[in-house]
Order: C-alpha cells, then structure tokens, then sequence
C-alpha cells in the first residue's frame, strides 16, 4: 500500500458510519484522498448506487484537532442552512462532531464539482464571479446567529 493509499483509507468506525447514511443498495466502492485539507483529512468517496451508476461524497475526518467539535458543528450549521440560495455549497449528508461514532470528528457532505485554484491566472475573469459569491453569502439571513469571529492564531504563534 502506498502513502497515497493509506491516505485515502477510512477508518473502520468511520467506514461503518458512513456505510448506514447510504441508500439501501449503495456501497463505497472507491476512496480518494483530497489535497487542500489543512486542518482535516479530505476523502473523495465514490458510491455505487443500485442503478449502476456512482454518486461522490467528500468525507472530512479532523485527527487530533482541539477545536473540531466546533468547527464540525459550524460548518454542519451553514451546510443545512444552504440548500435554496444562491450560494453554490455541498449538502450535508451527516455530521460526527464528538467522534461518538467515528474514531475522530467527522462530517459527510455531498462533492462539489470543480477544483481549487491558488494562482493568478484567470483572475480578471474569476473576481468578479467570487465577488457575486460573496454578496449572495452576506445577503443571507440564517435563523442562528454564528458566533463572532474568534482568532486561532496571533503574529507571536505563527499559525
């Protein structure tokens, strides 16, 4: 097995849970791992579906993370919150902020087509798109409040 294959393996407990969030008929029948996780391991997994096609979702499991129960419950917070905006963003399939089920924090969400670009090409075409994202984001009105922005990290820490 190589590091990429480990990397892209799921936990026993892990697999379990997300095994009982399938539709009956579905198994896992790939796993990839996902680059651009800082803080989180990212898998690609891809579902076989009774009708003989695939469907993917992203698996984000946080490995010794000190605030991935809050992160989790955020994140899981926005997901649901989501769905019939304009605000293009994967649906929350399920979420394991305490690890009662997982062996670390966990959340299942839908796969978002696309890719993450880091680069300046294309960004006078790019801006103006992530600018009308940002308005649509802000125009939202969610039923709870998040909490205020709480910094992790100071210039002393580095982070």
């Amino acid at each position: 097995m190589t590091n990429h294959d480990e990397a892209a393996t799921v936990r026993p407990l892990t697999l379990a849970w997300v095994s009982r969030r399938l539709q009956a008929g579905e198994c896992i029948i790939r796993t990839q791992a996902l680059r651009g996780g800082l803080s989180a391991e990212m898998r690609k997994l891809t579902i076989g579906t009774r009708s003989r096609g695939t469907r993917d979702l992203v698996l984000r499991t946080y490995v010794n993370v000190e605030h991935a129960e809050d992160w989790l419950d955020r994140e899981a917070g926005a997901l649901t919150q989501l769905p019939g905006t304009s605000v293009p963003a994967p649906g929350l399939v399920a979420v394991d902020p305490t690890a009662t089920h997982c062996e670390y924090p966990s959340l299942l969400m839908a796969h978002l087509a696309g890719r993450t670009v880091l680069d300046d090409e294309g960004l006078d075409r790019r801006l103006p798109l992530l600018a009308r994202q940002l308005v649509a984001i802000h125009a939202l009105q969610p039923t709870k409040r998040p909490r205020g922005y709480v910094t992790l990290t100071t210039a002393d820490t580095g982070g």
